[in-house]
């Protein structure tokens, strides 16, 4: 498998800190000025390039996910819409497995998961909390 070397970010003190590089580009579907595009763009932005992202069912999925382009440049994942905070602990846990196994580098990789349409706030409240537990090892 061929490696890429990757920046390495700071903690982002301000506005002059961002990073230039786009995680979240040019491709989606959305009106310019989109509270949600803006918020997926600069959540992945800050989060850097060693992410990976997944969406629940609802307007972003039709926005990001046009036949053939896609504005993610990092790794993303389309969920059910009851199955935000399920598929993030999921990809989590399949991280942490590769990198016991030494298939992938031992490093930081962040989990995002965007729910939205009641995803996050009604059905998958218990799935999104799972990790808050004390007997949580994530």
């Amino acid at each position: 498998m061929a490696t890429v070397d990757l920046p390495v970010y700071d903690k982002i003190k301000g506005m002059r800190g961002t990073p230039l590089e786009e995680m979240y580009s040019s491709g989606h579907r959305t009106c310019q000025g989109c509270e949600s595009a803006l918020v997926m763009r600069d959540f992945s932005k800050a989060a850097g390039p060693r992410t990976i992202a997944s969406g629940s069912t609802g307007c972003m999925y039709v926005a990001n996910t046009s036949y053939m382009t896609t504005p993610w440049v990092i790794p993303w994942m389309h969920t059910q819409l009851g199955a935000g905070g399920s598929s993030a602990v999921g990809m989590a846990a399949g991280v942490r497995a590769l990198m016991r196994k030494g298939k992938i580098a031992q490093e930081k990789i962040n989990i995002i998961s965007f729910c939205g349409d009641i995803g996050g706030g009604d059905m998958a409240s218990a799935a999104s909390l799972a990790p808050c537990r004390p007997t949580s090892t994530c």
